[in-house]
């Protein structure tokens, strides 16, 4: 079971009423981001606050872990991968998405109450309320959704086809428009062993300024 555990010492209500959506808790190797409004690419360090249309990239051996500020809600990119982290902010929730443009990430979703995390990529659509699962993306030969914990409903984007995935269960959607799903095995979940690691908790420090200009310190302990 992929796994990431964490734990907010200080969640002060400042965050939620900055522009501020995440915040990268865990880097390792290659991890470079692209800032809304900004054409150059930086080095992603953890403790950095992530905002609406940030562009993550990791390389070969690159890995980062990325959580939601609202409900904690922790995604993870595993090596060469693409993404954009999306977050619209209603009241002191978060609605949240991610727009894959290529590789494996996994995520551990909280219970969305009512709203769903939308997951995209360039061949398909999937609509979560809550759930732990694994994508493999691929544009030259599509998606695969493992669905590790919870439901998820996956739409093939070409046919507009839509199918409900359980868990044990893994959806393959192709950019020819097939949309098929079959019980898990060991193959579906090959090269996701990094995301299943537990590592030592560890303690972040950082700061952040809020929307007066104020400077906070936060910590959070995480495994």
């Amino acid at each position: 079971m992929i796994r990431f555990i964490v734990t907010l010492i200080m969640y002060s209500t400042f965050l939620l009423a900055s522009s501020k959506v995440a915040i990268a808790i865990k880097t390792k190797g290659d991890v470079s981001v692209i800032y809304k409004g900004l054409s150059s690419a930086q080095a992603l360090q953890p403790g950095s606050p992530l905002s609406d249309q940030d562009k993550i990239k990791t390389g070969k051996n690159g890995f980062v872990a990325i959580m939601y500020l609202d409900d904690k809600t922790v995604v993870k990119m595993l090596g060469n991968s693409d993404l954009t982290i999306l977050g619209d902010r209603s009241g002191s929730k978060i609605n949240k998405s991610l727009d894959i443009k290529y590789g494996r990430v996994a995520a551990n979703v909280k219970p969305q109450k009512g709203k769903e995390f939308r997951i995209s990529t360039p061949t398909s659509v999937a609509s979560v309320k809550g759930t732990e699962l694994a994508i493999e993306s691929d544009p030259s030969t599509g998606d695969s959704f493992t669905l590790i914990e919870g439901l998820v409903e996956v739409t093939n984007s070409i046919t507009g086809e839509s199918t409900e995935v359980q868990e044990g269960e893994t959806a393959t959607s192709t950019p020819e428009g097939s949309l098929e799903v079959a019980q898990t095995t060991s193959e579906d979940l090959e090269g996701f062993e990094e995301a299943s690691i537990e590592p030592q908790t560890q303690e972040l420090r950082f700061e952040i300024e809020d929307a007066d200009g104020n400077l906070k310190e936060i910590l959070i302990k995480f495994q």
